[in-house]
């Protein structure tokens, strides 16, 4: 959000309602406290208001209702509102209704035994707003007669969050989610925290390709390449590529999605390279790759542990804490797991293929120049003093090159 051209508006969205960070307090919009953002932030707290209407603060929505019928809400008037004259639309609706802070409204609390464990109720309800937010705008959708030539496509960007409170005296309490039987979560690059939920609708979606389920890879990035081809684009950024920018690195899943073909045009998945000077020091390496059905993952891999089919109980917390060493699992030099047969990633077969694993470090250390990672962020008192301007809201805080 740094300049005016970093946010939705200025990135080509005619209209948007947006925060900036990467979680909200869902009752009062404002930005996070603690590092996991799982605490609930009073409408009273210092840190600022994090809801943004096109080009200035959304000074007259913060803090008035839960986000999930805000950002559920405002779809939905779109919808209803759009000039249909004008040809067709791109929608992107991420609302964090499954997000920590667990804050869900009274009546979808309600609808999950009160018996359950309080962390794992919340996020449920949590899921269900979710739920009706998606329902409500496929609804709208349908009233306008749009659900035949809609492609709608639904995707988590990681695993569900399976850790406790860093902060476990002032708030001890956990995140809630369950990736049951897979290993690990959210933070991690375990199946758990990298293999999730996704599926495809709509009217657009050739009639064959509803109901079946599709076996081959895809990176939450490809969405962009596919998006881009379908509306007649071409996904190169050349402005980047004239910075010296890697290249965009989306492949086009329509053949794939739309059956025209059962393969996926991605047969490797670079979760996590880190560089070089990383990948020499085992307590900073964590790189993984995928390849096929291989699955290499090198040095220090965090929340290792499984979950069970009611999770989190009881008997469980406090579950994965983010700071316990005794889930960290150190790879050395690497594990690897055949994820087609082995999915919860319960046998490192690494010492039986040992040709898998150099080929695939070898690939790593291919990759890693290819990385790109921004200088850390100079400019706090700038921001800062952007947002007394705003008014207490978070906001673009430096001009247009």
């Amino acid at each position: 959000m740094s300049t005016p051209g970093h946010i939705p508006k200025g990135r080509g969205f005619g209209e948007s309602l947006v925060y900036f960070e990467g979680a909200e307090d869902h009752n009062t919009q404002r930005s996070c406290q603690d590092p996991e953002c799982m605490v609930p932030i009073p409408a009273n707290a210092s840190s600022p208001y994090d809801l943004w209407v096109d080009d200035h603060p959304a000074t007259s929505l913060a803090g008035v209702e839960h986000s999930g019928f805000l950002f559920g809400r405002t779809a939905v008037g779109y919808v209803q509102s759009l000039d249909l004259s004008k040809g067709p639309m791109f929608m992107y609706l991420a609302p964090a209704s499954s997000h920590t802070p667990l804050e869900p409204p009274q009546r979808y609390l309600e609808l999950y035994p009160a018996e359950w464990y309080l962390d794992r109720r919340q996020y449920a309800g949590l899921c269900s707003l979710w739920d009706d937010i998606l329902g409500n705008v496929t609804s709208a959708l349908r009233a306008r007669e749009m659900w035949a030539t809609t492609l709608l496509v639904f995707s988590s960007d990681n695993g569900g969050p399976v850790y406790w409170s860093v902060e476990p005296v002032e708030y001890p309490h956990g995140a809630g989610a369950n990736n049951w039987p897979l290993l690990g979560g959210k933070t991690s690059a375990w199946e758990g925290g990298v293999r999730v939920a996704a599926f495809v609708a709509g009217g657009w979606l050739p009639q064959a390709a509803r109901g079946t389920k599709l076996e081959g890879y895809a990176h939450i990035a490809d969405w962009y390449g596919t998006f881009a081809r379908l509306g007649g684009a071409d996904p190169t950024d050349e402005a980047a590529a004239a910075a010296g920018l890697p290249p965009v690195d989306s492949l086009d899943l329509w053949p794939m999605v739309s059956g025209a073909n059962t393969t996926s045009p991605r047969a490797e998945l670079a979760l996590v390279v880190d560089f070089a000077e990383f990948a020499k020091r085992p307590d900073l390496n964590t790189s993984v790759l995928i390849s096929g059905q291989w699955k290499l993952l090198e040095a220090v891999q965090t929340q290792t542990y499984h979950q069970g089919p009611a999770f989190p109980n009881a008997s469980s917390p406090p579950y994965g804490v983010l700071t316990d060493k005794s889930l960290l699992r150190l790879c050395k030099p690497a594990c690897l797991y055949d994820i087609f047969a082995d999915p919860t990633e319960q046998h490192d077969v690494a010492l039986q293929h040992l040709e898998v694993v150099a080929t695939l470090r070898a690939r790593l250390n291919e990759l890693r120049p290819t990385k790109f990672q921004p200088e850390s962020d100079k400019q706090q008192v700038r921001c800062q003093a952007q947002v007394e301007k705003n008014g207490d809201f978070y906001g673009p805080w430096l001009p247009v090159p």
